[in-house]
């Protein structure tokens, strides 16, 4: 078993990870595009942007350096992976909530189940531990997760999820609400940000 403090290390560099590269993604635009309403124009712009960004954060270049060579090829082919996940806009929705007005654009999104081999590459780890984890030994477990993520082959993590875009101005110039939405991080991690959450609750 180990200790809060220790899994907390855990939680806070793959937050870490999450925070980084949540939106280095690579997104598809649909074919359809022309025939798509203000908001959802909107919302495929922005995937369209995050998808082009190469930015990463500090602690993510830390990590990958610390990483062994196969490790760093682990780790660039798990960003592939990210960035490959597919998307397709489903409709939208106009809504009337007191005095305020916004539409609901629906987003299926479809990755690999990384967060189904987050907990099994943290599984693994624990059971080849034999003392309190120490925050060097989270490089092995790095190594770990890597590999088994990496390794995936199929995109059967799929998510239906809402984007809530408003136009202020009501002059066609629509705000998405993308970057600060969970549940599309969490989508596009394939659940691996809600199974940090859970692994944290259980300590």
């Amino acid at each position: 078993m180990t200790g809060r403090k220790t899994l907390s290390v855990n939680i806070n560099i793959g937050k870490a990870i999450a925070a980084g590269i949540a939106f280095v993604l690579c997104l598809a635009l649909l074919a359809g595009c022309s025939s798509m309403n203000g908001a959802e124009k909107k919302v495929s712009k922005e995937l369209k942007s995050l998808q082009e960004s190469d930015v990463l954060g500090a602690e993510v270049i830390d990590l990958r350096e610390s990483l062994s060579d196969e490790g760093k090829e682990n780790f660039d082919g798990f960003l592939s992976k990210l960035r490959a996940f597919d998307y397709k806009i489903t409709g939208s929705e106009e809504v009337k909530e007191n005095d305020n007005e916004y539409t609901l654009v629906s987003v299926r999104v479809s990755t690999y189940d990384f967060g189904k081999e987050y907990l099994a590459a943290w599984t693994e780890f624990l059971k080849s531990q034999k003392d309190e984890l120490t925050e060097d030994d989270l490089a092995d477990f790095y190594e770990i997760l890597f590999e088994r993520l990496d390794s995936l082959d199929d995109k059967d993590c799929i998510n239906d999820i809402q984007i809530v875009c408003i136009d202020p101005l009501d002059n066609g110039e629509w705000i998405a609400g993308i970057k600060d939405n969970e549940v599309l991080q969490d989508a596009i991690f394939g659940g691996m940000m809600s199974e940090m959450k859970t692994l944290a609750e259980d300590q």
